[in-house]
């Protein structure tokens, strides 16, 4: 869910290039390990480029602390609205999160 969250609000992240297949170079890697010995459902591991990008937002742009920050805000924005979707019953924000979650959303995240 949250990778599907994200393609929909991150213009950095692409769904596309995510890979959900644990292959055997992966095994050690600690999202692996922390899902198979721990249990924990849902681990994954955000990779990032200094190289530049190939499509979106970013097509041939370098990214730099700014789209880092972007895509960190979206990523927080992302773990709210799953959290909100995953327990709603349990988990009830006050309208000024959800104001704010909006306008995280709709924003570009500038940062200046």
């Amino acid at each position: 869910a949250l990778p599907k969250i994200l393609s929909q609000t991150a213009p950095a992240f692409c769904m596309g290039s995510c890979s959900f297949v644990v292959e055997k170079s992966k095994e050690s890697t600690a999202r692996v390990v922390v899902w198979r010995e721990i249990g924990v459902q849902r681990s994954y591991t955000m990779e990032s480029t200094l190289c530049g990008c190939d499509q979106g937002k970013y097509k041939g742009l370098q990214i730099g602390t700014r789209e880092l920050e972007e895509m960190g805000a979206k990523f927080c924005v992302g773990l709210l609205r799953l959290k909100r979707i995953s327990s709603p019953l349990e988990y009830s924000l006050p309208s000024s999160l959800l104001d704010i979650e909006n306008e995280l959303i709709e924003s570009s995240c500038k940062v200046t």
